[in-house]
């Protein structure tokens, strides 16, 4: 298959969802977006504890990971929704999506003059973009239009033995077969194995980078009295037999393959739309990593789990993989696939690429991933420093 189903967009991205958002600037628009998505049918809430009392460094961080969601290749609109003046300026975020093509709206509960009239303002506009979305049709788009997200989660010794080379073998089809790319992130996960990974760059810039970002993790953690190195921060992790953040490195890297790197980006900036592999530097925090690879514009992504996880994404479809095939038992409605015969049975690890592409290939043509059609999603934007 060298092409997919997708929905065009005006900035020239390609969309697999074609979903309308609303989001909130602050937390205290968070009930009245929730109240309108569930009104609204395929209307995705953004909602998150931030966007009021921040640093700039943090504003800015905030903002960029908000618009990354609501100009998504997989979203058609957004519906910004703030509760008065905020330092995330929701006509400015608007403004922003705008420019894009997307159809936008921003709604502010104060200038509505209270709660329900800003519901109703927000439902409206949402219902709208729906309608207009479901007219819009997919068209066959090439794959090189696709980014692939990585990520993992409890993972265990089965992880790096088995769906950790699925998701690399995948991945990395993607880049050479079809001029994709993909992104990796958990940059503390990097510990004991940083050496190795910036050996990866294209060059000497990019290895310095690479480095330089390791070690910053490094020196944050430690300015708060704890020592990660040498430790393992995660109960999870030392229940599935990883007793070491370098053992847990060393076998999360697996995910990312061998091939060159050709970059590493800020925390939710947008992942470059040349062909290759990147890095997002993120915490090893599940939900905060993915929601930065999300707002980086990966079409879908890859989870690779040793006993089972529920995290996952509304805009950007999770796929999940397991090869510990009592995870796939104990969690049948979180396994998207199962590879654990490449680790117990007679399979191979080829055949567990090919079982996790084949995945894949049909939900980037609109399959819904369990996770999807569960309805569950987490959203956490990484904070940098503290409220002011």
């Amino acid at each position: 298959m060298s092409e997919f189903l997708g929905y065009e967009r005006d900035d020239g991205s390609v969309g697999i969802r074609n979903h309308t958002v609303i989001v909130s600037t602050a937390p205290y628009a968070n009930d009245t977006v929730k109240r309108a998505a569930d009104i609204v049918e395929d209307a995705i809430p953004i909602t998150h504890p931030l966007g009021r009392c921040q640093t700039k460094p943090d504003v800015f961080q905030t903002y960029r990971t908000l618009l990354g969601y609501a100009t998504h290749p997989n979203t058609y609109g957004a519906v910004v929704v703030a509760h008065a003046g905020e330092i995330v300026d929701g006509d400015e975020l608007a403004d922003d999506v705008a420019e894009t093509g997307r159809p936008s709206a921003s709604i502010n509960i104060h200038e509505e003059k209270g709660v329900m009239n800003a519901l109703k303002a927000t439902v409206n506009a949402a219902q709208e973009m729906a309608q207009d979305a479901s007219a819009q049709h997919r068209v066959p788009a090439d794959m090189s239009n696709l980014t692939f997200g990585i990520n993992c989660a409890t993972s265990d010794t089965t992880s790096g033995l088995c769906q950790h080379k699925a998701t690399a073998g995948a991945v990395w089809r993607l880049i050479d077969d079809y001029g994709g790319r993909g992104c990796f992130a958990e940059t503390p996960e990097f510990f004991g194995g940083e050496n190795e990974l910036a050996e990866r760059a294209i060059n000497d810039e990019v290895k310095e980078e690479i480095l330089e970002r390791v070690e910053h993790w490094d020196e944050r953690l430690q300015a708060t009295g704890y020592d990660v190195r040498g430790a393992q921060p995660t109960p999870d992790n030392m229940d599935g037999g990883l007793t070491t953040i370098e053992e847990k490195s060393l076998g999360a890297l697996v995910k990312s393959g061998d091939g060159p790197i050709q970059d590493i980006i800020d925390y939710g900036a947008k992942i470059p739309r040349d062909s290759g592999m990147y890095i997002m530097d993120t915490p090893g925090h599940g939900a905060e990593s993915v929601t930065g690879i999300g707002a980086g514009g990966a079409h879908f992504m890859v989870i690779s789990t040793g006993q089972g996880h529920t995290l996952s994404n509304a805009v950007m479809p999770t796929i999940k993989i397991t090869g510990n095939p009592g995870s796939a038992e104990r969690v049948p409605e979180e396994t998207d696939v199962d590879v654990s015969e490449a680790l117990v049975g007679d399979e191979s690890f080829d055949w567990a690429t090919d079982q996790l592409w084949d995945e894949i290939e049909e939900v980037v043509n609109g399959k819904v991933t369990l996770s999807e059609a569960l309805g569950e999603s987490q959203f956490a934007i990484h904070r940098i420093g503290p409220s002011t």
